[in-house]
């Protein structure tokens, strides 16, 4: 039941980002961004464990370089800050 509840908040949240298409395009990538993060942290707790970013192979091979605080966890700030490099 979990699993479905969080499968859709992810799917609305997803939704709610293709509804802003028509705003400047770095808006647009910056909501992307939180949608992302938001739907790979499955737990809620606001961070990302290697174990959720594994979901997503990119964020899984870049980990260890975007935890910048070496923490073991990907902080929205620090997920956003590897989307724009």
């Amino acid at each position: 039941m979990t699993r479905l509840i969080a499968f859709v908040a992810a799917a609305l949240l997803s939704v709610t980002a293709f509804a802003g298409d028509n705003k400047d395009k770095k808006d647009h990538s910056m909501k992307s961004s939180a949608v992302t993060f938001d739907s790979l942290d499955k737990n809620g707790d606001a961070q990302l464990s290697k174990t959720e970013a594994a979901a997503d192979k990119t964020l899984a091979d870049s980990f260890a370089t975007a935890d910048t605080n070496g923490d073991g966890y990907l902080s929205k700030t620090e997920f956003t800050a590897r989307q724009k490099s």
